[in-house]
C-alpha cells in the first residue's frame, strides 16, 4: 500500500506571509499616494515594507498588480477576496424592510467605499493616460462600478420610476468617486452633507 503524503502546514509561516503581504500593500499605497504610480518603484516598496524585493513579487506581484490589489483592498476595506457587493453592509440593504431605509444604507455604503478609495482613485486617474496597464485598470473600475450599481439596485427590492437601465446608469454616476473628491475634498463638504446628496439622488430614482 502506497504511503499517503500529508501536506505540510505551518501556521507560523502562513502568519509571516500574511504579515509580509500586509506590509507590502501598506507601503505600496503610501508610496503611490505620496509620489504617484510612475514615480514609485518596487525597490522603494520593498524598502518601506522592510522586506526583500523578491518578497514583494512573491507576496503580491509586479507594480501593476500591486496597484490593482491596493485598489481592491481600498474599495473592500480589507484583503478578503470576497467582492464588495458580497460584504455585510451591502447584504444589510436587502434586509432593511423599507425602501427609504435601504436607500439610506446604500448611500452610507457608497460613502464608506469612497472615503477609503479616494486617494487611490486619484493615483489611478493620474496614471491612466501614461501607462496601458493602469488605463486598463481604470476601464475595469468603471465597468465594475456599473455592475455594482446593478447589484445595489437589485438589493433595494423596488422598481424605479425610470427605466431600469437608466436607473443603473444614474446610480453608477452617483457612485463615482469623482463626485466625492470634488464635493468633499475640493469643496469641503462634510461627510454628512455628501451622504445626504447621495441619498437624495438615489431617492429620485424612485420618486413618483
Amino acid at each position: 500500500m502506497a504511503e499517503v503524503k500529508r501536506r505540510y502546514h505551518s501556521p507560523l509561516r502562513t502568519g509571516q506571509a500574511e504579515a509580509s503581504r500586509a506590509a507590502v500593500l501598506a507601503a505600496a499605497r503610501e508610496l503611490f499616494v505620496e509620489q504617484g504610480y510612475g514615480g514609485t518603484t518596487i525597490d522603494q516598496v520593498a524598502a518601506r515594507a522592510g522586506v526583500s524585493k523578491p518578497t514583494v513579487f512573491t507576496a503580491v506581484g509586479n507594480k501593476a498588480t500591486l496597484l490593482k490589489v491596493v485598489r481592491d483592498v481600498a474599495m473592500a476595506g480589507d484583503d478578503d477576496p470576497r467582492s464588495v457587493t458580497d460584504r455585510e453592509d451591502v447584504a444589510s440593504i436587502a434586509r432593511a424592510g423599507d425602501l427609504d431605509r435601504a436607500i439610506v444604507l446604500t448611500a452610507r455604503h457608497v460613502l464608506a467605499v469612497n472615503e477609503r478609495y479616494d486617494d487611490v482613485h486619484e493615483v489611478i486617474r493620474g496614471a491612466a493616460g501614461a501607462d496601458p496597464a493602469v488605463a486598463e485598470l481604470w476601464e475595469t473600475n468603471e465597468k465594475e462600478r456599473h455592475v455594482g450599481a446593478g447589484h445595489l439596485l437589485a438589493r433595494l427590492q423596488a422598481s424605479p420610476t425610470v427605466p431600469v437601465r437608466e436607473a443603473q446608469d444614474r446610480l453608477w454616476l452617483l457612485m463615482a468617486t469623482d463626485h466625492y473628491h470634488r464635493l468633499v475634498v475640493a469643496r469641503g463638504w462634510s461627510r454628512s452633507a455628501y451622504e445626504r446628496w447621495l441619498t437624495d439622488g438615489i431617492r429620485a430614482l424612485f420618486a413618483s
